[in-house]
């Protein structure tokens, strides 16, 4: 199971990331730190052959304190993940809960359709699609304030050997992602906005006798005045160039390994203007469809910076790339969400008017997110009518959401119907 290999499978990912997220497989070179932290969100598919119930994202060269915020809860089904250090650095763990009684898992992502459909980057999540619930992937995402040297993730199976506990899937989830590195503006200063560059490097080989396959790859650039969200890069912000921005690469052909006539790694250099708060760059993924060598699997192509119709496969994934320069300071403060609504503990309610409300320091303005007992949490509003339901317990839960896409904590309300 390689679910994001680049490979003549039909395997669709998109992915969201900023400021020096490295590869699976790559190292980050001697750079610059990252000025201002980091944005990770990728949408994944499950084609383990079976239902999955959690994920995990290794991260080395980092601790605890860097991870600043999380894509969780009420985004998607397993909520907020638990961040712990490890002798190398940080594990990342989504999971679902487990009933001991009934034998049962709280929440797990089925199978995956073959062929596997394209997203956008941002739709395996409860705001991203209707379909999410049973489209058998998940969002994940991490905001960090440190460059980790590698990340590694993988699928989390249910382990027959002992109920209630999770293992890996054998096979990592190869997410191969471009590294920002940035260094001072030059002497003198007539512009005093950082140089930046991001490096995406082509897909490693899967035989050290051979170099990798080939990628077409085309760059979209886009510079804001305005920092970008994580918030804004879940939503699919007009700060991201999908259909805007200008052309940085028409075409490159890139390939991993030794020996080979073509470049290992598309770079990037850029100084920005000087009222620009941050910077996007939109890489499009084509499979290579040409010639390979028989003997070094080198590729051969009539042309490595203009693909002919039979050399250019399809699309196999969406990755935007982002960087927040000095001046920009998101919004990072979750609001408090509040459930009005009482009820008593004795009582029994055949219908029941649920009211919430929510409070922040910046905004006024929130939308609202609703989970009854294990569902996924889907977009509500105050005033949420509650009837039908079979007797016995249940639990409402309420987050709330602002416009920088900053979650709260769930507020929850348990009655008896």
């Amino acid at each position: 199971m390689n679910v994001l290999r680049f490979s003549g499978r039909t395997v669709i990912a998109i992915f969201v990331l900023c400021a020096a997220i490295t590869a699976v497989i790559s190292r980050a070179s001697s750079a610059t730190p990252p000025i201002y932290g980091s944005l990770s969100n990728f949408d994944v598919y499950n084609d383990t052959g079976q239902e999955t119930h959690g994920f995990e994202i290794d991260l080395e060269g980092i601790s605890t304190t860097d991870v600043q915020y999380t894509f969780g809860a009420p985004y998607e089904r397993y909520g907020d993940p638990v961040v712990s250090a490890t002798s190398t650095g940080v594990k990342v763990v989504y999971a679902s809960g487990y009933d001991a009684t009934a034998h049962t898992w709280a929440a797990g992502t089925p199978l995956a359709p073959n062929p596997i459909p394209g997203t956008g980057g941002h739709e395996c999540w409860t705001g991203g699609s209707a379909t999410y619930a049973t489209a058998g992937c998940e969002h994940f995402g991490l905001g960090l304030a440190a460059t980790p040297t590698s990340v590694v993730y993988h699928w989390l199976l249910a382990d027959a050997a002992h109920p209630g506990n999770l293992v890996q899937d054998t096979t990592a989830v190869s997410i191969p992602a471009p590294a920002w590195n940035v260094a001072p503006a030059p002497v003198p200063a007539v512009n005093p906005q950082p140089v930046i560059a991001a490096v995406a490097p082509a897909p490693p080989p899967e035989n050290e006798a051979q170099m990798g396959d080939a990628v077409w790859v085309k760059v979209f650039y886009q510079e804001s005045p305005k920092a970008t969200d994580l918030g804004h890069l879940v939503s699919g912000d007009k700060q991201v160039p999908d259909a805007v921005g200008e052309v940085e690469t028409e075409w490159v052909l890139i390939q991993a390994g030794n020996g080979g006539g073509l470049a290992q790694e598309l770079n990037s250099e850029q100084q920005p203007g000087k009222q620009s708060e941050s910077v996007v760059r939109r890489y499009q993924f084509f499979a290579y469809t040409g010639p390979y060598d028989p003997e070094n699997h080198e590729a051969t192509p009539v042309n490595d910076s203009n693909p002919q119709p039979s050399e250019l496969g399809n699309l196999i994934g969406n990755q935007m790339a982002a960087l927040n320069l000095p001046a920009a300071q998101g919004d990072h403060t979750k609001p408090v969400a509040t459930i009005d609504t009482k009820v008593t503990k004795s009582k029994t309610y055949a219908s029941l008017t649920v009211k919430f409300h929510a409070t922040d320091s910046k905004n006024k303005v929130f939308s609202y997110f609703c989970a009854l007992d294990r569902a996924v949490p889907s977009t509500c509003k105050t005033g949420k009518v509650m009837s039908k339901l079979p007797k016995g317990s249940h639990t409402l839960k309420v987050y709330a959401v602002d416009p920088a896409g900053n979650a709260s904590r769930p507020a929850t309300l348990t009655w008896k119907s």
